[in-house]
Order: structure tokens, then C-alpha cells, then sequence
């Protein structure tokens, strides 16, 4: 029998082997090698296994309860010569954060992962690597650099002998196939990934391919065998207790039944569904089914339950900050404002008709009288004349009206280009030209060899994922002629939870204060914003405080906001000449708000900003 180290690590492997058989068994073992570890004071064994029990929670569907184990585990193991180790975690962390979104993050993990790997030599990892960027390029639809990735992955898996990861590759080719909408390859891959992963023993995973299957199925219009694949998919993902691929699942047995025209079980499998997402806190899956179950109340005739899950999903996709929320959004305002024209038309068109009616008829009756004809004839006249000038001066003012209107609008058109253009080539502008210098500096000394260049591509795609932020909030400003101080104040809220979850609630941001109803014109509250986003990152980066506050308040008609903190402070003599510092008070000044910066040794940083309304 094992002793010692061997037996804590032979009890983490059993562990993780039995997670594709059985999840209580995986965490029985996993727990008893983990209080072994402590009982013999091993902290790096200890931190194995915590990292053991993140990959636990992340194959149940709960990647942040994942999240915390890893960053718990990461001081030991980043300490450690172990490089196996380090680059093992980094792939749990990139996976745990693709899973929920965020991708900036996700990308950094795994490039970090693959430096690791190739520093250890470790050719199966090596191999996950490239399966895992396969599945990052796939993510942003590069399809082609993705498929390449996933065959690198698979030729290597299969050089070493590994036919469970052969099967997770081809059911990743299966995915690509899907998104080309080769329906036929799509079965041929997923067929292979079922028999391989039958063949290893792999119970669980073999609700991946039966699921691409079904979406294959689905495609080429065969609805009772997609039916069939799906619920196939949901029966074991229910025994896995993955309930976020299982809501999901749930979601396309749905849109099956839609597509088949059986509206009612739609419905009811949608209902079901959305009532766990909620329970399980699932946002994404709360998206798609508000979409869904829109659609099927619509097709039903309720129209007003459909009106109140469309509105959900807009609630939704706002939160997410999602750029086709703000394309969807601005169509939806657009399309608005169309049918608001259109009613304005129709109103003035239905006025001058009433007004013609009343002149005829009162020109009936002139002709009705008989005793005072000649009087009536000469008022009818004078009537009418004033009524044909009055109906021609309202047209006249109502093609003005529209004139002016069409006239203004275009204004605001092409004030807000120059606004969209100069923040553009302000901001988004110079890191392009950043990226660009990066790549010539990679060119140059790509006979530095492999480590020299990874950190190139690191930075360049951390550039890259700095440009999309950029161009996020340049959208989310674009579809706003004006921003009130409730949503900075929002978005400022968001900024806040951000920071909890980066830094494990070791530095708090509250966000105080009403603000006034007040709103400012795009371009003021994004760059209003930003600097409010900059000085909270510097505070955390720099100051050591566990606590800063963003405090709204409006102080002699002016709009003030406040970020403090309560670190270490800085001599404003030798430090204020920095490039972060540079670039608030520049975007101050284009702004028009004035910035104010105080800070004293061991009491810590006070930003000041305030803008007349």
C-alpha cells in the first residue's frame, strides 16, 4: 500500500478519474487526499488537491465556486519548480473563465498554460493546449485557424495512444462543422467522438457528442432523431447534475418542438427550463430562454407574456454589455422613431381631411338656405376663403416642421460621427498602432526563439481585448444621445462587482450617493465614465486599500464624483507626471470636466471631478 506522498497523489488521481463514472466517488477520494495532506502539513500536496476540487465544481457547471479554489491553490503552486502544475491550473482558471464569459482572462490563462507546458516538455499537455486555443479561435469564428488547432491536438493525442482525448477532439471538429453548417461532416466527427468515447468508458462525455448530434440532426431537418439525441444528452447531464448544460439542453428540445410546430410542449419544456435558470442563477441560459419562450407565446397568441419576456431579454443583453445588444437596440430605436413619424404623418393627414369635410359642409348648408342667401353667400365665402388659407398654412407648417426635424436630425447625426470619430482615433487608434508596433517587434526578432515570441502574442492579444473594451463603451455611448448619472452610476456598480471577483473580495468598491437627475451628452458621460474606471484600477493596482468609494453628489448646480481611497498614498511632486495621470486630465479637458487630484503618505488618494449641467 501507498504511503505518504504517493498515497495523497494516487487518491487525487483516483478522484479525478472517477469523474467521468461517478461525481460522488471523484469527491470522496478527492476529500480524503486533500485531509491527508493536511494532516501531514503538505502545503503544496493540499494546494493539488484544491485545484482538484475546482475542477470538480467547474465540471458541475459552477465555475466561480471553481474560480475560488483555484485562486486559493495559485500562491503555493505558483511558488513551486513544479511547471506541470503551473500550467495545469492555468488551463482549470482559463477554462473556468471561458465558461462564464469572460474571455480577456480565459485567453491570458491559457497562453500562460502552453509557456508551462513547453518549458516541462509535457506533450499531452502540450496537446491540450492547442485544443483549448482551437476552442478560444472557434469562439470568435476564426474557423479555419480553430479546426487546424483542434487536428494539431488530435494527431498528437492520438501519436501518444490516448483514444478518450481522440474523442474529445473529433467531437470539437464535430462543433466546428456545425458552425459551417456542414451538416454531414458534423455526424461523420460526432459518430467517431460517440464510439471513442463508448469505447474509454467515458459515460458522461458521451452527452457531448450525442448533443452535436442532435444539433446536427436538427439541421438537416430530421426533428424526431434530434429529439431523440437531445434527451439522450439531458438524461446523463441530469445524472452529472450539469445543470447548465442540462437548462440549455432543455432550451434546444424546445426550439425543436417549435420547428415541428408543437407549440404547447415547447412551451411547457421552456417554462421548466426558465424557472431553473433562475434558481441556478445561469444568466446566459435566462438570455436564450426569454428569446424562446417569446417566440413560442407570440406564435400563441399571448402576446402580452411574449411583450414581457422580450423586455427581460433586452434587461438581459444590457447587463451583459453585449455588442449585439447595442446593435439590436439602436434597430429597435430606429424602427421607434420610424412609427412615430409615420403616426405624425397620418395624425396631420386626418386633420387636413376634417378640416376639408367642415368646409363642405358648411358650404351645404349656405346652399340649403333659401331667405338669406346672399348674406350667407357672402359669409360662406369669406369662411371658406379663410379655411382654404388656414388648411394651406397648417401644410405649409407641417412641411416645415418636417423639414426642420429631418434637418436636426441630421445634425445629430453628424455630430455624433465626429464625436464616434474622435474617440476612435483617440482611443482605439493608438492601441491599434500599438498592436501594429508590437508585430514589427515580433518580426524582428522571431529568431529569439518560441518564448520571446509567445510574449509578443500575449501582449498583442492583451492589446487586442483592451481595443474591444474600447470599442464597447464607444457603442454603448453610440446608441445614447444622452447619459444620465443613474447609468454611470450603474456601470460604475458593475466596474465595482468586477473588482470584488478579480481581486477575491480583498478590495471592496462602494458606490454611494443619489444622483442627481441629471443627464449629460454622450461624449461627456463615456469619457466621464472612464475616468471614474481609471482611477478605481489605479487604486486597486497601487494604493494597497482595502476599501474605495465612488461618491455622487451635486454641490452648487454642478454634478461632483468622488474617488477615494485609504492606502499609501503618493508624493504628487514626483509621481504626477505618470502616463495614466496624463491621460485623465486629457480626457478631462475634451470633456469639459473639471479633474482634481490630492494625495498625502499613509492616507491615501483623492480623485475630484465635477461638470455643470
Amino acid at each position: 500500500m501507498k504511503k505518504g506522498e504517493d498515497r495523497i497523489l494516487a487518491l487525487k488521481d483516483i478522484g479525478m478519474k472517477f469523474r467521468s463514472i461517478n461525481y460522488d466517488s471523484a469527491w470522496y477520494y478527492t476529500k480524503i487526499g486533500y485531509s491527508e495532506a493536511i494532516e501531514q502539513q503538505n502545503e503544496y500536496l493540499a494546494a493539488r488537491l484544491t485545484i482538484s476540487f475546482g475542477i470538480l465544481e467547474n465540471g458541475n457547471g459552477n465555475s466561480l465556486e471553481a474560480l475560488k479554489y483555484y485562486k486559493r491553490a495559485l500562491p503555493t503552486i505558483i511558488n513551486s519548480d513544479d511547471h506541470f502544475a503551473k500550467g495545469a491550473l492555468y488551463t482549470n482558471m482559463s477554462n473556468a473563465y471561458e465558461k462564464i464569459g469572460e474571455v480577456d482572462h480565459s485567453v491570458s490563462y491559457q497562453l500562460k498554460a502552453l509557456q508551462e507546458f513547453e518549458v516541462s516538455k509535457d506533450s499531452i499537455w502540450i496537446a491540450g493546449s492547442y485544443n483549448n486555443l482551437g476552442s478560444r479561435y472557434q469562439a470568435i469564428e476564426e474557423y479555419d485557424t480553430s479546426e487546424n488547432y483542434f487536428k494539431k491536438a488530435r494527431d498528437l493525442y492520438g501519436q501518444l495512444g490516448y483514444e478518450y482525448y481522440v474523442a474529445l477532439i473529433n467531437n470539437n471538429l464535430a462543433s466546428i462543422y456545425l458552425l459551417r453548417k456542414d451538416y454531414v461532416k458534423a455526424m461523420v466527427y460526432a459518430d467517431k467522438s460517440l464510439e471513442g468515447f463508448v469505447s474509454s468508458g467515458a459515460y458522461f462525455e458521451t452527452a457531448t457528442s450525442l448533443y452535436n448530434l442532435g444539433y446536427a440532426h436538427q439541421g438537416s431537418k430530421e426533428f424526431d432523431l434530434a429529439l431523440d439525441y437531445f434527451e439522450k444528452a439531458l438524461k446523463i447531464q441530469q445524472e452529472k447534475e450539469d445543470w447548465y448544460v442540462a437548462i440549455h439542453l432543455k432550451n434546444d428540445i424546445a426550439k425543436t418542438y417549435i420547428l415541428q410546430g408543437k407549440l404547447n410542449k415547447a412551451k411547457a419544456i421552456a417554462d421548466q427550463a426558465y424557472d431553473e435558470a433562475l434558481q441556478k442563477g445561469i444568466v446566459l441560459a435566462q438570455l436564450e430562454l426569454c428569446n424562446t419562450l417569446s417566440e413560442i407565446n407570440n406564435n400563441l397568441g399571448n402576446y402580452g407574456e411574449a411583450y414581457t419576456f422580450l423586455q427581460q431579454s433586452v434587461k438581459i443583453n444590457d447587463s451583459l454589455k453585449s455588442d449585439e445588444r447595442a446593435k439590436e437596440v439602436l434597430n429597435l430605436k430606429e424602427k421607434y422613431e420610424s412609427e412615430q413619424k409615420e403616426n405624425e404623418i397620418l395624425r396631420q393627414q386626418n386633420q387636413l381631411v376634417e378640416s376639408e369635410l367642415s368646409i363642405k359642409k358648411r358650404n351645404n348648408m349656405l346652399m340649403g338656405s333659401g331667405g338669406l342667401v346672399a348674406i350667407l353667400l357672402i359669409v360662406g365665402f369669406v369662411l371658406f376663403r379663410e379655411q382654404k388659407i388656414k388648411a394651406k398654412n397648417f401644410e405649409r407648417e407641417t412641411v416645415l416642421e418636417k423639414a426642420m426635424a429631418e434637418a436636426r436630425a441630421q445634425e445629430n447625426l453628424k455630430e455624433q460621427r465626429l464625436r464616434i470619430a474622435r474617440d476612435l482615433h483617440d482611443n482605439i487608434g493608438s492601441q491599434l498602432t500599438y498592436l501594429t508596433s508590437l508585430t514589427d517587434s515580433a518580426k524582428r526578432g522571431i529568431d529569439k526563439g518560441e518564448v520571446f515570441l509567445m510574449e509578443k502574442l500575449t501582449q498583442m492579444k492583451q492589446f487586442s481585448l483592451v481595443t474591444i473594451s474600447e470599442l464597447r463603451d464607444t457603442i454603448w455611448a453610440m446608441n445614447k444621445d444622452e447619459i444620465s448619472l443613474e447609468d454611470i452610476k450603474e456601470r460604475t456598480q458593475q466596474l465595482a462587482a468586477t473588482v470584488h471577483e478579480a481581486t477575491d473580495d480583498k478590495t471592496r468598491v462602494k458606490v454611494k450617493g443619489t444622483p442627481a437627475n441629471r443627464v449629460l451628452n454622450a461624449f461627456v458621460g463615456m469619457n466621464l465614465f472612464r475616468i471614474i474606471q481609471e482611477s478605481v484600477n489605479n487604486a486597486v493596482k497601487h494604493s494597497g486599500s482595502e476599501l474605495i468609494e465612488v461618491i455622487f453628489n451635486e454641490i452648487d448646480g454642478a454634478v461632483q464624483i468622488v474617488v477615494l481611497d485609504f492606502g499609501r498614498g503618493f508624493n504628487t511632486s514626483k509621481e504626477s507626471t505618470g502616463n495614466g495621470l496624463h491621460i485623465m486630465r486629457n480626457r478631462a479637458e475634451k470633456a469639459g470636466v473639471d479633474f482634481e487630484q490630492e494625495s498625502k503618505l499613509g492616507k491615501g488618494t483623492k480623485v475630484t471631478l465635477r461638470v455643470r449641467v
